[in-house]
Formats: structure tokens, sequence, C-alpha cells
């Protein structure tokens, strides 16, 4: 490994670490820190250290053109295609086939506007379909990094993609584009999924290819899309930390007995851990590993992986692996020389993040949490949450009737089989679908049918919840020996005019969970599909089992903060409790505030592990609304319970969120320091006054007490740049933008 600082390439390389990528080249993965805050594009003298030079919220609305807004002078939009779908400006909802999306939360400043392609407009115009893809770019002005030595690119997006052949990148040039440095910011989302939290807010180094010089350009460049949206705001350069490395990847590896691992499982039995590999290793062990990105501008001494693991809880794993000294901008992965056992029921949280001999500055981006349950009878790689559903509809031989959708599953004891489940999506009426499970066994090679569950009419019952379904026994093939299986959905829909039938239906997709290769269908004609790297589906089977814990406490939390600040809340005369509605719990347990925060909270002990509960939060009797009348919040029981929740999801019966607020004064704006922030609400409610970074970053905060007007003096030592006040009071928030020159 050599030392390098580079700052200016004739020939921009396509160098670099690759995670799952192929292209460019680097594959930074971006930071799940808080969100970029927002403000108008400024230059600052050099800062370093973190500090933003360079910034837009893509505030360019003008009511005086004919569009509504201006490109700013410099930049550039184009469609290689001469279709006419371009990047555009909006602040409003993107809508189309299939498709209606406003701005997300984590865009702070999509208020003032945001750029996008939004090809499900594209391809409706009229209302009527085409299937036009994407060809098109907008580029930045050129930017001047003289005297940055190094550079960061920030900003927040939000995409949807369709159908195949899709590409987002982001282009650097440093040469008026006679050579281009490529980044994929798609991050390997697949087809017709959302962004996933990981990968909203994006954080690059190019320090290599733009630190030092004067004439920067960004390009944003979408193709081969023909539906749903590519949406951005918040774009900023800085100067890199001193002290920044990054958690880039992260792995928890499953010891499988035969020498190798099989990647991450959310549940499984404690009698199929322990054993002896068959070829080396304890099954059930953890290999925990991570690969990290020195962000920063100096070396990061004895940069190590720290893992922490807790059980319900409780720390009982903390330590760190070898460690090594990696160089500004080079890689490095490290590894945990020993791996971990569970040898007990519980709810284990392995949290992995980087530490090094020195400070480091930026600790939101080398963080992250895993989480492994070691219980009695389940079997599932998936955790309990749906991101998307899918069927065999749109992939090769798929769409058919009879058609199935499968999870590898390997055992390593004898065991028997109770049930099977999966997470059933969404369904059509009117194409009369059915289900069943099937669970197939690898023997000698050849993947045979098993077991079966009873054929099931799908409806309105089932949708979107866990459904499990005892197996078909005979006294035999329901006591499982060692070895490899696949559990499977198999789905059948009447589609008037194909004598091949549809599916009607679909199953649910975890795309959370890391995994590689875990899942697969299986088509009429009697061909196997492998869908390695594709979303897993959330389908587990369950051994008739016993000895773990059949109850455990569950802790729910919630707050009134709101309620309290509007007047409709009254602590020490109202009363707040939780009311169960299933059969696994359908009693109430009244909740207290000790600390006055707040926040009330009570812990129900001697719940029904693996079971639905169904609760709403009420104030002295009186049911909250959310989620809707007749509607319930849904919780399953683990062994390690903690619900955190805001009573009535925030909403609040008095006065309206935007009247809270009467209005908020920052003067002067711009400031060269000291500035004054004044505010104004319709009645008393308790407020608070926040400064923060363009990073989201809270730097400052006052609580104001019980007022309706009210100004503040500030001098806090600004560095100049671009800030945000925010105001809240009562339910309101606002917030303004302050230059600080």
């Amino acid at each position: 490994m050599k030392k390098q600082f580079t700052l200016l390439l004739g020939l921009l390389l396509a160098g670099g670490f690759c995670i799952a990528q192929s292209q460019k080249i680097v594959t930074d993965a971006p930071s799940p820190a808080y969100p970029v805050a927002t403000g108008n594009s400024v230059k600052t003298p050099t800062k370093g250290g973190g500090e933003i030079f360079w910034q837009t919220t893509f505030n360019w609305a003008n009511p005086a053109n004919e569009r509504g807004w201006e490109l700013p002078a410099g930049w550039e939009i184009r469609d290689n295609t001469d279709n006419g779908n371009v990047w555009t400006w909006r602040n409003d909802t993107i809508k189309g086939r299939g498709t209606t999306q406003a701005a997300p939360d984590f865009f702070v400043s999509g208020n003032d506007g945001y750029i996008a392609v939004p090809m499900s407009e594209y391809n409706f115009r009229d209302g009527v379909s085409t299937n036009v893809t994407s060809d098109t770019y907008i580029q930045t002005a050129g930017i001047n990094c003289t005297g940055k030595s190094s550079v960061v690119v920030k900003f927040n997006q939000y995409f949807r993609l369709c159908c195949s052949n899709y590409f987002l990148d982001m282009l650097v040039t440093n040469d008026d584009g006679i050579h281009w440095a490529s980044y994929d910011v798609r991050y390997g989302v697949t087809g017709n999924n959302f962004t996933t939290e990981r990968f909203r807010n994006v954080e690059i180094n190019i320090t290599d290819v733009a630190a030092g010089l004067p004439n920067v350009k960004i390009r944003f460049y979408m193709h081969g899309m023909a539906l749903y949206f590519w949406m951005i705001d918040d774009l900023t350069l800085s100067e890199a930390y001193e002290n920044d490395v990054k958690l880039e990847d992260y792995w928890l590896d499953f010891d499988d007995g035969s020498g190798s691992t099989t990647d991450q499982i959310n549940y499984w039995p404690l009698s199929q851990m322990g054993m002896a590999g068959a070829t080396s290793g304890t099954v059930g062990s953890y290999y925990m590993k991570a690969a990290f990105l020195n962000n920063g501008t100096a070396d990061a001494e004895n940069n190590r992986l720290n893992m922490k693991i807790l059980k319900n809880g409780t720390e009982i794993f903390n330590e760190n692996s070898a460690g090594t000294t990696i160089w500004p901008l080079e890689r490095d992965t490290e590894n945990l020389a020993n791996p971990f056992l569970a040898n007990d029921y519980g709810d284990y949280q392995f949290e992995f993040s980087g530490v090094m001999d020195n400070a480091d500055e930026n600790l939101s981006n080398n963080k992250a949490l895993m989480r492994f349950t070691v219980n009695d009878t389940m079997a599932h790689r998936a955790d309990f949450t749906a991101e998307n559903f899918k069927s065999t509809a749109n992939w090769t031989g798929g769409g058919n009737g009879g058609d199935m959708v499968c999870v590898d599953y390997q055992l390593f004891a004898a065991a028997e089989i109770s049930s099977m489940t999966a997470f059933i999506g969404n369904f059509t009426p009117a194409e009369t679908p059915q289900f069943q499970y099937v669970l197939m066994k690898d023997i000698d090679g050849t993947w045979e049918e098993l077991l079966t569950t009873d054929v099931v009419e799908m409806d309105s019952s089932k949708r979107q919840s866990w459904v499990t379904l005892p197996v078909v026994k005979d006294g035999e093939t329901e006591f499982l020996t060692p070895g490899l299986y696949k559990a499977c959905v198999r789905m059948w829909g009447v589609l008037e005019g194909d004598e091949n039938g549809t599916q009607g239906m679909n199953v649910g997709l975890d795309l959370t969970t890391k995994y590689s290769g875990s899942s697969q269908y299986y088509t009429g004609d009697g061909a196997w599909h492998s869908l390695a790297g594709a979303p897993l589906f959330m389908i587990g089977i369950n051994l008739n089992s016993h000895g773990g814990p059949t109850m455990a406490p569950v802790t729910f939390n919630v707050s009134l903060v709101r309620q309290i600040a509007n007047g409709e809340f009254h602590p020490g005369s109202d009363q707040v409790d939780v009311k169960g509605f299933s059969a696994a719990w359908n009693t109430s347990a009244a909740m207290t505030d000790p600390d006055g925060d707040g926040i009330y909270a009570v812990t129900v002990n001697d719940l029904p592990l693996n079971q639905k509960l169904e609760f709403k939060y009420r104030v002295n009797g009186v049911e909250e609304n959310y989620p809707s009348t007749g509607a319930y919040r849904n919780y399953v029981v683990r062994y390690w319970n903690e619900i955190n929740d805001l009573y009535n999801n925030g909403v609040t019966n008095g006065i309206p969120m935007e009247e809270m607020i009467g209005s908020i004064s920052v003067f002067p704006n711009p400031t060269q320091g000291s500035f004054s922030v004044a505010i104004s609400a319709p009645k008393p409610a308790e407020a608070a006054i926040q400064v923060l970074e363009m990073t989201g970053k809270l730097i400052w905060m006052k609580n104001l007490g019980h007022v309706s007007e009210h100004t503040e003096r500030l001098d806090l030592n600004l560095k100049p740049g671009v800030y945000f006040i925010r105001i809240s009071a009562g339910t309101g928030v606002k917030t303004e933008k302050l230059v600080v020159n």
C-alpha cells in the first residue's frame, strides 16, 4: 500500500475498492448520518475540518419566468434522446402512472424545491402510457476547489426504479468534460424498490479528482429507466475532516458447518446451533467483519472494528479487531479474530463501530446495527418487516399459475417440522388466487417436494400479514434429517384468456437484511432460477421444539410532549394508559412519567412470545385516532421489547400545527456575527430555539419555557456559511435560513 496525495489527474482513472459494484470506480457507501440541511449557493474561505465551501438547496423558484423557475448561470440540463424527458426543478408532488411522491421528510429543504427526473409523468402525458427510457443529465457550473486539500460531496436522494438496465451515476470532471470520474449512486437497489434508508444520504470523497482544482463540475446522469423517479436535494461540497473513518460495509456471517458461512439470519432455533461443523467451526457461530474508508486527511492510526453485543439489552460481548493504520482515501477490512456463539435464547443486537487512536470527528458514519434472535422454533432468514412484495411476474419464465418463490435453509440436526409461514402481500380478487406452502429437499442433488400445507383461498384477511399454515403430516416425512431445504410459496390464479393462469398475489420482501443468493423461484416448466443478490422473500419454517421462554415483558413508551404543550393533556390530572385488543393481550395498563419529560411508560410482563399485539393509547379512556378509528397499532412480541411511539402519531386536536407559530424573524440576515431571533405565537406554548449546521448537526439549543412573544440575542461565534434557525412552539415548527458572511 503506497501513500499518495493526488491533486490533478489528466485522466480520471476508474480505480478504487469495490463492494458489490462493477462501475467505478469509487463505491463510497452513503453516510447514515442525519440528512444535510439546506441553504443558498455560497462560497466561503478555506476552513477544513468538515466545513462546507459550496452548497445549494435548489431554491430556484422564479415567478417571473414562464415555467416558474430558473436554472442558475453555468448549469446545464440535457436530454440525449431529445424526447423532453429531462431533469427539472420541482417543489410539488410527482405524479403519473404508479407514482405519487412529494419531497420526502429527509429533504430538509424540500419545501424550497428539489431537482428530479419524473419518468412516471413523462410516460403518462395526457393520460397516454408510453415506455420511453431516460437518458438525461444535470450538471453544475464550475466549482472552484482551489486551496482545498480535500473535497467531499454530499447530497440527499430518493428514487424508485423500473424496470431493468437502470443507471444512476454521479460524474465529476476537472477539465471541462474531456475526462470523467464516475460513481454509481444506485448502490445495487433493484427494480420496483424505493431507496432504502442506508442509501438516501450520500457522501462521496472526490479529493483525488477535485482537490486544489479551479473548475470542478458535477453531473447527475440517469439513463435506462422508463418509470418512477429520481429526486435530489441539498447538494454540498465540503473539506474532509482531519480524522474521519467511515464504515462502508459490514458482515455478520453465520457458520454453516461446511467450512464456509451463509450470511445473516434473523431468527434461528437453539437446537440447530452449537454442534461441531462437518469440516470445521461450530454451527451457529457468527463471524464479524467490516470495511472501512479513511475519509479524513490524516492517517487513521490503529483503526479497529469494535463489536458490542447486547443480549436482551444487556452488554455481554465487547471486543476489537487487531487494527491497522489506514492512509487517507485508502480502505481496509477488519475481521474480529474470534467468532461469537449465542448459547441461550434471546434477542441479540450486534453493534459495529470503528475506533482508532485519533479522535474521530464524525462519528455518525461509522456505526451500524444488526439483530439476531435465538428461539426454539423459528427458522427465518428475514426480519418481520416487508419493504415490498413480489411474485414471479416479469421474471424469466414466470408469471404463471403454479409458480413458486423460495428461500434456502440448511438444518444441522434432526427436527420435526410443525408449520410454515410467510408474509403474504397484495392480491387481485378478480383472479381468485390460491396458495400453499411447499418444503423441498435436496436428495442426491435433485430438489424433491417433501411436504406441503393445504391449499388456501387468498382473501383480504390475509393481506399484508404473516400467515402460518400447518404442514400435512404422514408420521414420517415431517421428521427432517440434516440437509438442504427450500421453503416455498406456490400460487395460482385465474386470468381470463390465459390457459397458463396467473398467480394473482405476491409475497413480502425483506430489503434490509444482508444476504446473497438465498432466494430462488420455480416456474411451471420445471426450471429453477437463481436470484443471487435479489430481494429476500419472507418465508420461514417452524420446528416442533420446546424449552425456550414462552413469555416476555414489553415496555411501552409514548410521548405526549406535543399534547402537553398544546394544552390537550394536563400532567397530574389527566391519565394515559395502553389498551390491548388482541387475543394475546386484551387488558390495559396505566402509564406514568416519573421524570416529568412528557414520555409516559409502562412495562407489561408475561406477554406471549411471537404473538401479535393490537393496541392503542388512551387519554382518560378515550382512544387515540391513530392509525385510524377501528384499527390498531401492531407489534410482534420478541424476547426484548422496547416500543417508542408518539401519541396519536404526534397529531393534536387544538390549534393546527402551521398556526402555532405566527411569525419568526432572524435579523440581521446575512450577518457577520451576532443576530437576533424573534418569535410570535397565537397563544402561550412551550417553545425552543435550535441552531443547526448545513449537515443537520445541532450546535446550540435553548428552551424558552411557556411563551407567546420572545426575542433572543445570539452571538455564537459562527464561522462563515449557511445555518438554520429552527423554532418550535407547541406542535408547530418553523425554520429560517441564516447566512453568516
